[in-house]
């Protein structure tokens, strides 16, 4: 792994600890695993991430429609599953945007404020934050 994605992973794991499940990083094209636990990962054999994530990429139109209609910028989305609670943000590099999907253990408080800023901080502007493939 690299630098930026590493920086990814320390904010992450810094505000969910252990309740970090997976995060995932995706652009127009293609998809990264950057983590997943173990337990997940068994969980998640079967599913077709790929399609998974090609339904996440409609996240760009929403986010553009959003900051159109709005008087301010979008941040992040979250879903709240049986199983896990899913955070979505872009992390802006230049006129790209890198997707993230992380998701935590249910019922944590979480304050995804908190996150959006220590991603804001971890990485920045995104710069060097590649979407290599899976």
């Amino acid at each position: 792994m690299d630098e930026p994605k590493d920086d990814l992973i320390a904010a992450l794991r810094g505000f969910g600890g252990d309740a970090l499940r997976d995060a995932w990083l995706f652009d127009e094209e293609t998809h990264e695993s950057v983590y997943v636990r173990e337990d997940v990962e068994r969980q998640v054999a079967d599913v077709d991430v790929a399609e998974y994530l090609d339904n996440e990429r409609y996240g760009y139109v929403t986010r553009r429609t959003f900051e159109e209609l709005h008087y301010t910028e979008y941040n992040y989305t979250v879903r709240g599953f049986d199983a896990f609670t899913q955070f979505r943000t872009f992390v802006p590099d230049d006129d790209r945007r890198v997707g993230l999907i992380a998701s935590f253990d249910p019922n944590g408080n979480y304050d995804f404020d908190d996150l959006d800023a220590r991603l804001a901080e971890a990485v920045g502007t995104g710069d060097g934050l590649e979407v290599t493939g899976d």
